[in-house]
């Protein structure tokens, strides 16, 4: 399997994908080991027809200022979700439900970066 890094996805595309596991199948011990970034600039942090980046996590300088991958910077990108709390998200959203919508997986994410805790969808 190619590389999942270092691309832009449209949000659906990736949540399928997570849901899938496939991030976790391409052969990374932790494979995790990534951050989600876009535009969070209008309102919701995710919506339905997002361009989303997946790249490498953000690191820190001698000076511990953040140093986000070029092309997040470039696209004018932020920090958004670690791949970590994407995938728990994700994977408990679909244990509760596995017949949940996208738009609900969505909701989802958008509670747990507001409120730092799981939606349950029943």
């Amino acid at each position: 399997m190619s590389e999942f890094k270092n691309k832009k996805y449209q949000l659906e595309d990736f949540i399928s994908f997570v849901r899938d596991k496939r991030e976790r199948s391409v052969g990374y011990d932790r494979a995790y080991l990534y951050d989600v970034c876009g535009d969070d600039s209008d309102g919701d942090i995710f919506h339905i027809g997002q361009t989303i980046y997946v790249g490498d996590t953000v690191q820190a300088n001698d000076d511990g200022e953040e140093v986000y991958p070029e092309e997040v910077t470039h696209l004018g990108y932020a920090f958004l979700y670690s791949g970590e709390n994407f995938q728990a998200v994700i994977d408990l959203a679909y244990r509760q439900k596995p017949t949940a919508s996208t738009d609900e997986i969505v909701r989802c994410l958008n509670h747990y970066a507001e409120n730092d805790d799981f939606l349950d969808l029943h």
